[in-house]
């Protein structure tokens, strides 16, 4: 069980790129992820365990699958995933896989999957491996009974997923979101709301009881 710092001593001053490393050193030290992908009717979720390897100097994920798997012609036909290691803390990851064709990379993967190996040893060419190459993601901590922290980071190009409640310029500083925060984290400053999303929840409680429309409810589209 995890018991270090909260969100693993990521705060909202950090950089995207010691969120990236931070984030995925804590899943490479779990050593695996539950990922979630689209069945072949395009809208079924399916979802599996797979283990998870740091192949090259550059610190990215990689995962792997038979040809014959689901999960294979899955990512054949909708190439986004989603994927979350949990140990108190959680890390989400939406990201765009790739096929990886490098021979230094697969045989990298084959000196850590030995069992694997021995399993396709009659054809090594029947397993794929992916890297995750580009997305977005989370790290989210509920370090006490009622208090949480979350930071977000962006990999390969991609940006990070937006906070899903903000403030826009309808508020009059009335403090009703304020008072109904269920995570007291929206004071108002300088006769407007303003939010520290580090701690909020997302319930969307200041969405709902304002009734100036100040506080925009943002969606995110993955591409």
């Amino acid at each position: 069980m995890y018991n270090g710092p909260k969100c693993l001593g990521l705060t909202p001053d950090s950089g995207n790129d010691e969120i990236i490393k931070t984030a995925f050193d804590f899943v490479f030290g779990i050593g695996y992820m539950s990922f979630a992908s689209t069945a072949a009717d395009g809208k079924t979720p399916t979802c599996r365990g797979l283990e998870v390897h740091r192949l090259d100097d550059c610190g990215n994920m990689y995962i792997g699958a038979s040809h014959g798997k689901h999960f294979y012609d899955e990512m054949e036909k909708n190439p986004r995933i989603c994927g979350v290691a949990i140990d108190t803390v959680a890390v989400r990851i939406s990201a765009r896989v790739r096929k990886v064709c490098d021979g230094k990379i697969r045989a990298r993967y084959w000196e850590l999957n030995r069992g694997t190996e021995k399993m396709y040893r009659k054809d090594l060419s029947n397993f794929q491996v992916y890297v995750l190459e580009r997305g977005d993601g989370e790290v989210f901590h509920v370090y006490e009974d009622d208090a949480i922290a979350r930071v977000r980071f962006s990999f390969g190009g991609d940006a990070a997923r937006p906070w899903t409640y903000t403030v826009n310029s309808n508020c009059t500083g009335c403090g009703v979101c304020a008072a109904n925060c269920m995570m007291n984290v929206i004071g108002i400053e300088e006769g407007r709301a303003v939010m520290d999303h580090y701690g909020c929840n997302e319930c969307g409680i200041c969405y709902e009881s304002c009734s100036c429309k100040a506080v925009d409810k943002n969606e995110f589209v993955c591409c």
